[in-house]
């Protein structure tokens, strides 16, 4: 099996590695028969996408980009995205995962934290870049390379890798888990 991760940032690739290493277990696939790719790519959306929509068309963009079909595997590109979204007055971090298997599109996303007012007005009303804004909030360097916004805003229960490692479990249960969604409901 062939994995191409969208990405050459270490909590992307990692979040990623460890959720179809989790898979692999839980579904008896031998981890020395899974490969995998990184590459860089563009999202096609902003810096710091700020709606769900936007997130995951980042996602998308990305897995579908760098998607190679090789001959003799099985082969999944998948695409991550970290931003924000309002919903009810308030603003919130989220990452998603797209994994693409050269047909289909699977979609998953991490649980969602809400963010200081401080970040969510730099950010959401005057348009600076999460990434950026984030090293001087939390007086720390290189932030989204590390531990990321969700392990400051969680004081490291949850890092970034954390969310994009689960952002892409629920996203290859479809794949996976295939007795449980290719169920019938007999009504």
């Amino acid at each position: 099996m062939l994995i191409q991760i969208a990405s050459t940032r270490f909590p992307k690739i990692n979040g990623v590695k460890k959720a179809v290493h989790s898979i692999a277990k839980k579904f008896q696939i031998p981890t020395e028969e899974i490969l995998f790719e990184t590459t860089e790519t563009n999202s096609g959306v902003s810096d710091t996408p700020k709606s769900i929509e936007e997130l995951m068309r980042g996602a998308q963009t990305r897995a579908k980009n760098i998607f190679q079909k090789r001959n003799d595997s099985e082969t999944f590109s998948v695409g991550v995205e970290g931003g924000l979204f309002r919903i009810s007055g308030k603003v919130f971090l989220q990452s998603w995962t797209c994994v693409y298997d050269g047909t289909e599109c699977y979609f998953g996303s991490s649980g969602s934290i809400e963010i200081p007012a401080a970040l969510s007005e730099a950010v959401m009303d005057n348009g600076a870049d999460l990434g950026i804004v984030i090293d001087g909030f939390a007086e720390k360097r290189d932030v989204r390379s590390k531990q990321g916004t969700f392990g400051i805003l969680s004081d490291d229960i949850i890092s970034r890798e954390d969310s994009f490692e689960l952002a892409t479990i629920f996203a290859m249960m479809p794949i996976f888990n295939r007795k449980v969604y290719d169920r019938k409901l007999n009504i």
